[in-house]
């Protein structure tokens, strides 16, 4: 078993924004190009528009940003979303922690935790074997949740 990736969770800065319009595009634009067709006009108003609702954090390592994810706050669960890690830094098991972070913070506001992920995204086996899932599915998403293995 190999041991994870370090690494630190930061607020996003305003220097952050192209960096995380970047990271999106780097890690989805095949998923959303299949599913939606990829159009930039369209995708940087999404990502203005996520920006102004609510910042994700920063998955830093030795000081530079590598991801990013959000756990949002929605009233009877939390919605884990606007999770990207760089290729490069993928495969290394820090997806695996963010999401035992997600978990422990689900299970101590003892809230679901919920997911969304675009059909066609191979992320969905890491969310299978963390322990989600799958609620439903249309033709652009497959929802999630987490079920703990003790209940």
């Amino acid at each position: 078993m190999t041991r994870a990736a370090s690494f630190a969770i930061r607020p996003a800065y305003d220097e952050d924004y192209e960096f995380l319009f970047d990271l999106k595009k780097r890690t989805e634009f095949e998923p959303i190009k299949h599913v939606f067709g990829w159009d930039e006009t369209v995708q940087r108003r999404i990502h203005a528009e996520e920006w102004l609702e609510e910042r994700p954090l920063i998955i830093a390592s030795k000081g530079k940003a590598i991801g990013s994810y959000l756990v949002q706050n929605q009233g009877n669960k939390l919605y884990f979303c606007r999770f990207f890690i760089l290729p490069s830094h993928q495969g290394l098991g820090i997806g695996s922690q963010i999401l035992k972070m997600a978990i422990r913070q689900a299970q101590q506001q003892q809230l679901p935790l919920t997911l969304s992920y675009l059909q066609s995204n191979r992320v969905g086996a890491l969310y299978q074997r963390m322990g989600f899932v799958q609620t439903g599915e249309d033709k652009e998403f497959v929802y999630m949740q987490y079920v703990n293995p003790s209940e």
